[in-house]
Parts: C-alpha cells; sequence; structure tokens
C-alpha cells in the first residue's frame, strides 16, 4: 500500500524515533519504521497525550511487514480512543491492507463521526470508494438480478 502522506498532524512535539519512523513509512522503508515506532512507544509514558498515535503507526508498520496479527493492536487503539481520528486512519489503512474493504469503511465513518473534516480519512474514504445504490432496492445486494443489472449499468458507463 502506498501512502501519498503518512501523517494528519504537526509531528513538533512528538518523540524524535517516531519523527524518524514517520520519514522510513513514508519512503516504504516498512522495516525500520517499525523498530523506530516501537522505540517511541517504549521510551513514552503513559501519560504522553501522543502514545495512542505511536502505538497505531507501530501496529500498522508491523502489519505491513507481514505481522498479521498486529491488526489487534490497531483494533484494540480504535476501542480505546474512538475520538482520535488519527487512529482510526491507521486502523482503516491496515484493514485496507487486508482486503476489509467493509471494516475500513466502517472505521472510516466512526472517525469522520469525530474529526468531519479529517484529511486523511476523507482521501482514504475517496481511495476506496463507496458503493452505490443497488438497482433493485429491495433486493439484496448478491442477488443474482441486482449483480446482472448492476454490471450491465456498469458496463453502459
Amino acid at each position: 500500500m502506498s501512502y501519498v502522506k503518512a501523517i494528519y498532524f504537526d509531528l513538533s512535539q512528538c518523540n524524535e524515533d517516531f519523527v524518524k519512523g514517520i520519514e522510513f513509512l513514508e519512503q516504504c522503508s516498512v522495516g525500520d519504521s517499525v523498530a523506530c515506532f516501537k522505540n517511541a512507544c517504549n521510551s513514552s509514558v503513559v501519560s504522553d497525550k501522543f502514545l495512542p498515535k505511536y502505538k497505531s503507526y507501530y501496529g500498522l508498520s508491523c502489519l505491513l511487514n507481514g505481522d498479521v496479527k498486529a491488526i489487534y493492536i490497531c483494533r484494540s487503539l480504535v476501542n480505546i480512543c474512538p475520538y482520535d481520528a488519527d487512529v482510526c486512519l491507521n486502523l482503516a489503512r491496515a484493514e485496507a491492507f487486508i482486503n476489509n474493504r467493509k471494516e475500513a469503511l466502517q472505521v472510516i465513518d466512526r472517525g469522520l463521526f469525530f474529526s468531519a473534516h479529517h484529511d486523511g480519512l476523507n482521501a482514504l474514504k475517496s481511495k476506496l470508494g463507496v458503493r452505490g445504490p443497488r438497482c433493485v432496492p429491495f433486493l439484496p445486494r448478491n442477488n443474482l438480478l441486482n449483480i446482472a443489472l448492476g454490471r450491465l449499468i456498469r458496463r453502459k458507463k
């Protein structure tokens, strides 16, 4: 997954290791970013307001580095800090990375509830796209008639 921009907040107050991790992530050097984010998490105190962000970037980078179980780090952080749009963005990125499009869009909507103008969430939502209405609204999406009509209409466009 490529990132046009890895962060959407000010780094001036963040841990030095975290800033290095962001730089590595933007350069697609995921292995190096994992180490930096881990150091940022370990060197921060529990009362650090940026700790959830550090942990969410650590979880995302671990997932990008091949540790599928790291998705649980991101999911647990959103349950703890649902109001943090950056934490929601990282979970949405993680869900999209493992092809959970539906869950990614749900997390994006959850994050936009608290922060409607978050550039990262809005950009990812438009990148993932939103489904149009069903052709026959009273039938389920997976009904053969809806599938056939949808394909026919998309082909004409």
